[in-house]
């Protein structure tokens, strides 16, 4: 018996989600080495050369080729569908589910997705083999949400590559804190930029990295000077804008991990975040946590991180606490996901 990846997703814009399904299949062609990437012929071109065992079929993409054509290829394998979705017709399925937002905050998201969403998730989840989740949070509300037994659901942890390392250039202009976000209601930039627009001439720029993503409803985000809003960057770009930043800001109502908070601490930059369970969970003391909706909080955790002896403190501790989402650790946990399903 075989394992399969659901390379569906590979090809999409790089977000959060997509990070994580990168990763998993690093670590699944290295750790089970027969192991096959199937996703839509078109998107084969541009993945080939960066994924080995990558095959396209098919002549359709996206839900269609998901729901229609790849399980009819998968067969009595087992397919890992890493982010989100994954066919229902799927004989043995391991499904990663980042997170349920579309659940618990249908008004953030656009009423074609919600409705694909809650048709779709619920029936995968009760129907898959396992499912994984990058959290114990995720993973309690999953096991909640569909009365799931404890054992079905399990935590595998993302990783940052070793390439992930502080660029020998860093940004060198005008002092900026930074957001690394998608353009959705979720993440909280509204709130971000309402704080910046209220400040009496600050000496810094806010800097906001994403782009708005169709399955999200719209946010009406306010603009004014220093503002200065720009689309995906790509991890060379990314790792510079990091590197020159005074904080990353990340005022997010929910996450399902935080792997923006992780690649800021894994390079030493102090977080300023919302006081979310997951955060406190995967990384305990690290940021510093502030109530979004309070404008001098965020100014006084500010000027608390640009103390050198504070920022000295918070930049060590933020590296080490990053050190602990390796490589080795997501292997150890997929194994012991996908070892007991393979052998059954």
């Amino acid at each position: 018996m075989g394992l399969v990846i659901n390379g569906r997703s590979l090809a999409r814009r790089m977000t959060g989600v997509e990070r994580y399904a990168h990763a998993i299949t690093d670590v699944v062609l290295a750790e089970w080495p027969g192991s096959r990437v199937l996703l839509p012929s078109a998107d084969v071109p541009g993945l080939l050369r960066a994924l080995r065992s990558a095959h396209g079929f098919g002549r359709t993409k996206g839900h269609i080729w998901e729901q229609l054509e790849l399980p009819r290829a998968v067969g009595s394998d087992v397919l890992l569908s890493p982010a989100n979705t994954g066919p229902l017709r799927a004989q043995r399925q391991v499904l990663v589910v980042h997170d349920l937002a579309w659940k618990e905050h249908p008004a953030w998201f656009s009423q074609r997705f919600l409705t694909w969403y809650s048709t779709l998730v619920p029936r995968l989840c009760r129907k898959a083999s396992a499912i994984i989740t990058p959290s114990e949070a995720v993973r309690s509300n999953v096991i909640r949400s569909f009365s799931l037994p404890e054992r079905a659901v399990h935590v595998v942890p993302p990783f940052l590559n070793n390439e992930w390392t502080p660029p020998t250039a860093p940004v060198t202009d005008k002092p900026y804190v930074l957001m690394v976000a998608s353009l959705d209601p979720r993440k909280g930039i509204d709130r971000a930029m309402r704080w910046f627009c209220a400040l009496q001439q600050p000496a810094f720029d806010l800097v906001v990295v994403g782009s708005p993503h169709r399955a999200f409803a719209h946010v009406g985000l306010p603009s004014g000077p220093g503002i200065r809003c720009m689309p995906h960057q790509e991890e060379e770009a990314l790792r510079k804008l990091y590197a020159g930043a005074i904080a990353l800001l990340h005022p997010s109502r929910l996450e399902g991990f935080g792997l923006t908070v992780l690649e800021a601490l894994s390079l030493g930059v102090p977080v300023i975040a919302t006081d979310l369970e997951v955060f406190r969970e995967n990384f305990h003391e690290a940021p510093l946590y502030v109530d979004m909706e309070d404008d001098q909080a965020i100014t006084h955790a500010l000027m608390q991180v640009m103390e050198p002896g504070e920022r000295v403190k918070r930049s060590a501790l933020g590296i080490r606490t990053a050190a602990c989402f390796n490589r080795a650790r997501t292997a150890h946990a997929l194994h012991g996901v996908l070892d007991p399903i393979l052998l059954n």
